[in-house]
């Protein structure tokens, strides 16, 4: 393998990864955030931002050469080659899928355990949360940001736990893309 396709293995990746956290994270985070104050500049704002990071998403997947060129990514190295031994694609995607999961898991654990906190201090503790505590755990976007980071640490172990099956389905739905 070169370094010039490692690199565009890595921005692809990368790629994926900002788009899982665009539809699982920063739109339903703000969706949440609209259902309470609907103004047009904020939804101009969260679809302007979206509509970036989204065309981010496509650069990075459809132009990851220019962005190596660009970046100057693949100069500075002693060897043209990077040698990987014996990994084939379902060891690649497996280990792609890893660090997918990995972070899922990792970005959104200590805002779950977060929200898990307040909310068992809110209902347990006799005088409720604390005037600094009590912002975070007060209205509807807070439960569901507490909710959401729950799937999303569910998705990141569904991920890990079937890395085999994933695997093979996007290698076959790799192979299926490119027979039509």
């Amino acid at each position: 393998m070169t370094k010039r396709d490692f690199f565009r293995i890595v921005l692809r990746l990368f790629a994926l990864y900002l788009l899982l956290l665009v539809i699982f994270n920063f739109i339903p985070s703000n969706i949440s955030y609209l259902s309470y104050e609907l103004q047009f500049t904020a939804v101009l704002l969260i679809l302007g931002s979206s509509v970036l990071m989204i065309l981010l998403f496509i650069i990075l997947l459809r132009k990851s050469d220019m962005v190596i060129d660009v970046l100057k990514l693949n100069e500075g190295f002693d060897d043209d080659r990077i040698d990987f031994g014996n990994l084939g694609s379902l060891e690649i995607v497996k280990i792609a899928l890893i660090f997918i999961g990995g972070f899922l898991l990792l970005d959104h654990l200590p805002e779950f355990l977060h929200y898990c906190y307040l909310g068992f201090k809110k209902e347990i503790s006799a005088s409720g949360l604390n005037p600094f505590e009590a912002p975070a755990l007060s209205d509807f976007g807070d439960y569901f940001r507490w909710f959401i980071s729950g799937v999303n640490l569910v998705v990141g172990y569904l991920i890990l736990t079937n890395l085999g099956r994933l695997s093979r389905f996007i290698i076959k739905a790799n192979q299926s893309q490119k027979n039509i």
